[in-house]
């Protein structure tokens, strides 16, 4: 199943609409999407609305009782009915953060989605109307529910949700077919094959794929434990559906106290496998060659080779069923049991690859990953982007990433990238333009200069060079210092060498809702004189003659500050800083030496230029840069 659209009406940052179809649209990709954006415009709204989506409106999570499933044959018809359940809160949102927007408290929420259903969902539809007759009396007598009938489905389904704030429930109105009914009872389904095959060991069924995969923000590694332990009547399956119920509930803000849940998973199942075997009386080193060869084991050990690791299982106590749960480096043949010994980035790539199929064979579905730079290295970040390459080749999922990593947003992903800002009231602004070759061409020499963070802030001021570019950077610093304000980190320098190019930088960064002003030299103001030949004004004289001829110059230059176009009166910057030589050392020497008693000349009129556009640029008075 894939995403295709989501519109969502007073939650958090997203402003209210009475109609839900005039909210603004998010549009996905099939593939790979990418969410950037300002800080609190609305990234981890969107994400906890789609964890929201697929743990509650979609795929319902199911309990299985399997204490009460081990009595079924003494137990009376309607208990059994008790053995498979849908979670206890599944009607309610209270674990989720969708609270509504402050200016809108007094409204109604609402969400709508749009959804696909993909050759995935089509096989497994196929894959339950085949196999009626085996399902739907398991499906009849354990739980209160029914197999879908027969019918026709659709490709697309409209959701629309309403939220209903009073007492955390929420409503939902889509077309009631067999499609959306599968989409529901997914995890019912999958139950209902386990069951049978756990009662028909000589006739077993393939099951379902997993459909949703959540990589959080929150990763805690340091908790991670190498051993597991089935003694007790603790059964491998009773401490997976434990997990899987807990992360039924959980929250993308949630913050973890303990490893990542699909690690506990990949033990159980390995465990189990090796477990199951020692009871068939097989020996010790059959059973733990046997659970290490697991096809979804081998696909692990396949994909995290890349990092120099694989994993295995071994049997440390029959008495207590202990099982030790390691990697091993591949290069010097040696097992790592402590998992803090691994660098980040191997962990990062572990994780990632468990959630591809540790589960389950992930297929056809939803893989959201909340910030996957967190702890992994620049340089690695790109390797990252290329593992999760290589596993949608195998199984056709859509990703859906956050992040804040100027490495992950690039030429090659510059059309995927969904970024969110506020606009002039504080409401959640969806910016999602059609990327042309020219302006991929752009985001190339952005690329090539390590700048792509600009897409991270809310403003970019365009220079024509490097020396400009460093000047302006240290003054944005001064001013922080003054100020006590971040303004290095929401407006990015970047020089573009090539002024002609302006109108080109300026639509790449306002279609997605940037605000780009531009600061060049004097010679650039030939522009508003389009009969005359330019010069460049490269001397003192030159600049004195142009402005005795051109005595209007002035108010066309300030005329053009509504613009964000901002030209310096007076010649170019080495001139404002009475610099004798060009070059960027000479730049970088006046900021080393006397950029602080310069910035404080209340006396210079150049200063006070300069004052006057960077407080149009950042919204500060001047009178206090």
């Amino acid at each position: 199943m894939k995403i295709t659209s989501l519109q969502i009406s007073n939650v958090l940052s997203f402003k209210y609409f009475e109609n839900i179809e005039e909210a603004e649209t998010i549009t996905f990709d099939k593939s790979f999407n990418i969410l950037i954006g300002q800080n609190g415009a609305g990234k981890s709204t969107v994400l906890e609305v789609i964890n929201f989506v697929f743990r509650r409106v979609l795929f319902i999570p199911y309990d299985r009782n399997r204490d009460l499933y081990g009595q079924r044959t003494t137990i009376e018809t309607a208990q059994k009915k008790e053995i498979l359940k849908k979670i206890n809160n599944s009607h309610s949102y209270k674990d989720f953060r969708l609270e509504r927007n402050y200016d809108f408290e007094d409204k109604t929420q609402k969400i709508r989605i749009l959804v696909e259903i993909d050759d995935i969902d089509k096989k497994n539809i196929k894959f339950l109307q085949d196999n009626k007759n085996q399902l739907s009396p398991i499906v009849g007598i354990y739980s209160a529910e029914q197999m879908f009938a027969e019918g026709e489905y659709k490709n697309e389904y409209v959701i629309d949700i309403e939220l209903n704030s009073t007492d955390k429930t929420y409503t939902v109105n889509t077309q009631q077919d067999i499609g959306f009914t599968y989409l529901t009872a997914y995890n019912l389904y999958k139950e209902a094959v386990e069951i049978y095959n756990e009662e028909n060991v000589d006739n077993q069924l393939s099951n379902l794929t997993e459909s949703f995969a959540l990589i959080g923000s929150y990763r805690n590694y340091s908790t991670y434990s190498p051993h597991v332990s089935l003694g007790g009547g603790n059964t491998a399956d009773k401490q997976i559906q434990a997990i899987r119920t807990g992360e039924s509930s959980k929250s993308t803000n949630a913050s973890e106290t303990t490893e990542p849940s699909v690690f506990g998973i990949v033990r159980l199942r390995m465990a189990k496998e090796c477990f199951g075997l020692i009871t068939e009386k097989k020996d010790t080193a059959e059973c733990e060659e046997a659970a290490n060869d697991l096809p979804f084991v081998k696909s692990i050990n396949e994909k995290i080779k890349i990092v120099n690791l694989k994993m295995e299982v071994k049997l440390l106590d029959v008495s207590s069923w202990n099982f030790s749960f390691s990697f091993v480096d591949i290069n010097r043949n040696r097992a790592i049991i402590d998992m803090k010994a691994l660098s980040a980035g191997q962990k990062s790539i572990i994780h990632l690859v468990f959630e591809a199929y540790g589960r389950g064979n992930l297929s056809g579905g939803l893989v959201i990953i909340d910030e996957p730079e967190i702890h992994l290295h620049y340089q690695f970040q790109n390797e990252y982007l290329r593992v999760i390459e290589k596993l949608n080749e195998e199984q056709d999922c859509q990703y859906v990433l956050v992040t804040h990593s100027e490495p992950l947003v690039n030429s090659k992903t510059i059309s995927n990238i969904i970024r969110l800002s506020l606009d002039e009231h504080d409401y959640t602004k969806i910016n999602q333009p059609d990327i042309t070759t020219d302006q991929k061409w752009l985001v190339k020499i952005l690329d090539n200069k390590r700048s792509t963070h600009a897409f991270f802030g809310s403003k970019v001021l365009l220079v024509e060079g490097e020396t400009d570019r460093y000047f302006f950077r240290a003054v944005l610093h001064e001013i922080e210092d003054k100020l006590k304000k971040g303004l290095s980190q929401d407006i990015t320098v970047l020089d573009i060498n090539e002024k002609n190019n302006l109108n080109e930088w300026r639509s790449l960064f306002g279609s997605f809702g940037l605000e780009t002003f531009f600061i060049t030299d004097l010679d650039t103001a030939f522009k508003y004189y389009p009969s005359e030949t330019a010069y460049k004004l490269h001397t003192p004289e030159l600049v004195s003659k142009f402005l005795s001829d051109h005595t209007d110059v002035n108010s066309k230059i300030e005329e053009d500050y509504k613009n964000g176009i901002f030209t310096f009166k007076n010649g170019d910057l080495e001139e404002y800083l009475s610099l004798d030589r060009k070059g960027i050392s000479s730049v970088i020497d006046f900021c080393k030496d006397n950029l602080h008693n310069y910035w404080i000349d209340t006396t210079n009129e150049r200063v006070t230029e300069i004052k006057t556009i960077l407080s149009k640029i950042t919204g500060e008075e001047s009178g206090n840069l």
